[in-house]
């Protein structure tokens, strides 16, 4: 499908042509014209009426088949454009819905975006009774505003439905997360912005030929793996990119098409050390808003840190560490301070153990030693009379090596949760 892309600004303002652009070709529609103009908004049309005529004439040329415009159009604007250019008028919320529609992999996320749907075409059918009305659409005279009311009243009652199964599908949420605890997984979501890295970052840290298959996770992406940990007992998922300046009523679906996150015990937010200043710290804000309803611990991973010099990460940095609790500084393509974010993963997650096994066994003791600095963290051996072997595991571990050895061999909880 061909499409032109178009764009009124205020002075100073920040053009979003190049994300409308990428959103766009997410759909595989071809764009073949970028218009932008630079003024307040025109309450007929949006923007300018030479502006609908140039418009109009590139539509014709270029045999475009839809208009996308950046900015947030009003009922009537979007009817009175499509009057004017001959085609299929929709803003920049239409088209992300549209990407939501196409995302949405688990029953409640379709449904969430059925529902933003239908809250988005609600004031445009208002629109189309008030048209009818003014007999301003001839293919709805005798009986038209009748059925465009009847629409009305059907879209109100889906919402209805709609909104009650959506409740039912909290309860059910919960329950996933009671019984995935209870079987001792803890889950990591990698979030952020497209081109921050979140794929590469995943692929270093899991285990990349091992995907999860569980019917705990059924509502989780096909790009859920383990963390490459002694344990297997960390799952981590990457999640769809976000998506600047939603509003209210689109936001709850997009929570819906991430709701990895909201599972999440924690959360690995992902930030292009490479982009301007302020472009960061913009990400960074309305990351924080997606992510608000969010109960899990978020750290905040600086990425593409050997693409800058050190002066430039260091202010980026800074100011992050202003924002958040927990900033760290990565390169998950170069690998570089991976080891430390795994390291924070897994002793965030796995409640860790202070053991101490003791043994005044002499045969097989290097068997067991292998054994335990192969299955824990070893910590210190002392090759005294009996033999002492200090180590950091978990529970499940524990109980494992408990079973498994001899009334020769002892094993001692000294103390847990290592900062």
């Amino acid at each position: 499908m061909k499409v032109v892309l178009v764009e009124r600004v205020s002075p100073h303002q920040r053009s979003q042509l190049d994300e409308l652009s990428e959103l766009a070709e997410t759909l595989d529609y071809e764009v073949v014209e970028r218009l932008k103009q630079t003024r307040e908004p025109d309450p007929t049309y949006h923007i300018g009426k030479g502006k609908v005529e140039e418009l109009a004439d590139r539509v014709e040329s270029l045999d475009a088949d839809r208009v996308i415009f950046a900015n947030p159009l009003k009922p009537s604007q979007a009817f009175k454009l499509e009057e004017k250019v001959g085609v299929k008028v929709i803003d920049r919320f239409q088209l992300i819905l549209e990407i939501f529609a196409m995302r949405a992999a688990s029953p409640e996320a379709k449904l969430q975006v059925e529902y933003a749907r239908l809250n988005y075409e609600l004031p445009r059918v208002k629109e189309s009774v008030k048209r009818a009305k003014l007999n301003e659409f001839p293919g709805l005279r005798g009986g038209g505003e009748y059925g465009e009311r009847a629409r009305v009243e059907t879209i109100k009652n889906r919402m209805k439905t709609l909104e009650e199964k959506l409740e039912s599908f909290e309860n059910a949420r919960e329950q996933r997360r009671k019984r995935r605890r209870e079987r001792g997984f803890s889950l990591v979501a990698i979030a952020g912005y497209t081109n921050a890295g979140k794929s590469t970052l995943l692929n270093a840290l899991s285990s990349a030929d091992v995907e999860v298959d569980d019917r705990l996770f059924t509502t989780l992406s096909p790009r859920t793996r383990v963390l490459d940990d002694d344990s297997k007992k960390i799952l981590i998922t990457d999640t769809v990119g976000f998506i600047d300046d939603l509003p209210p009523w689109l936001i709850e679906s997009f929570k819906a098409a991430l709701e990895e996150i909201y599972l999440a015990d924690m959360v690995l937010l992902v930030v292009d050390a490479s982009e301007s200043f302020a472009e960061i710290l913009r990400k960074f804000k309305t990351s924080k808003e997606i992510l608000s309803e969010s109960s899990a611990e978020t750290v905040v991973l600086l990425n593409k840190i050997d693409l800058i010099s050190e002066p430039s990460l260091e202010r980026k940095k800074n100011a992050l560490q202003r924002l958040s609790s927990k900033v760290m500084l990565i390169s998950a393509k170069r690998g570089k301070n991976l080891d430390k974010l795994n390291e924070f993963i897994r002793s965030h997650l796995v409640e860790q153990i202070h053991a101490r096994l003791t043994t005044d066994k002499k045969e097989g003791i290097e068997k067991l030693l292998h054994r335990l600095y192969e299955e824990t963290e070893v910590e210190e051996v002392k090759y005294e009379n009996p033999t002492k072997v200090t180590f950091w595991t978990d529970e499940r571990y524990l109980g494992k090596l408990r079973k498994s050895v001899d009334e020769a061999t002892e094993v001692k909880v000294i103390g847990d949760n290592r900062e």
